[in-house]
């Protein structure tokens, strides 16, 4: 599906379309960061129809068309998960990172580091959780690579020292779960945000969702582009709720 503008205003825009395709009509080397979740191809509804082959293709695809709009020094934060293939009832633990490397380094990415997101283990829901044996996932990793060398910037001491970022205990505000199935916290995206951008950067998220990068993004006076495959995904109300900070 060829992207087409759903939302726009003087800093976000928000297209509904393939991400790839999308990507690969911005110019090159012109923003700073990329801040996403792509799909963990686990069986969810919005991975319907998704082979193991195709999301391989889907994030080599992505890594490489990140690599080339994100200008020198600049970062591509990915969140994903380590899962259980088949569930936490018979599951067999599949480490995600080092395929995330792989197609990352091939795509000239360089690994800089990993991350790891603490999740709130009291808002974890899952329907084989309570009787497994298998510990919950309460937590999901960041990997951080990079663009090119360079000096890096210290913005902030809170959070740019820690390996572990959390949001335990942290109440959602704009996007829940019932807005997208795999929504994270506000609270997560003005952490990276502060770490890895000035206000006035632009933000790129190619898996938008419910578009809470975007609504974070523009509260924190940056710029955002999105893209975003399901229609009914789009969340530009939780955009436009949000004021712009001159």
């Amino acid at each position: 599906m060829a992207p087409v503008v759903y939302y726009q205003d003087k800093d976000t825009t928000l297209y509904l379309g393939d991400c790839i395709e999308g990507m690969g009509q911005l110019p090159e080397g012109l923003y700073d960061l990329i801040f996403t979740s792509p799909p963990y191809c686990i069986g969810k509804e919005y991975e319907a129809g998704l082979s193991y082959g195709e999301y391989l293709k889907l994030l080599a695809d992505f890594y490489r068309e990140g690599f080339r709009i994100i200008k020198n020094g600049g970062y591509c934060l990915v969140v994903f998960a380590n899962i259980y293939s088949g569930g936490f009832k018979y599951g067999r633990y599949l480490p995600m990172e080092y395929l995330h490397h792989l197609l990352a380094e091939h795509a000239g990415w360089t690994h800089y580091t990993t991350r790891i997101w603490q999740k709130d283990f009291a808002s974890l829901a899952d329907p084989y959780s309570i009787s497994s044996t298998l510990p919950k996932l309460e937590w999901e990793m960041i990997a951080v690579f990079r663009k090119g060398t360079g000096k890096e910037k210290i913005r902030e001491q809170e959070y740019h020292p820690r390996g572990i970022w959390s949001t335990a205990g942290y109440k959602q505000e704009v996007s829940t779960l019932k807005r997208h199935p795999s929504a994270f916290p506000e609270k997560l995206v003005a952490i990276a945000l502060s770490v890895y951008t000035d206000p006035g950067d632009t933000v790129v998220d190619p898996f938008a969702g419910s578009a809470t990068t975007l609504a974070v993004a523009k509260l924190m006076g940056r710029k955002s582009i999105g893209f975003e495959i399901e229609e009914r995904d789009c969340q530009a109300e939780i955009i436009t709720a949000c004021p712009s900070r001159e």
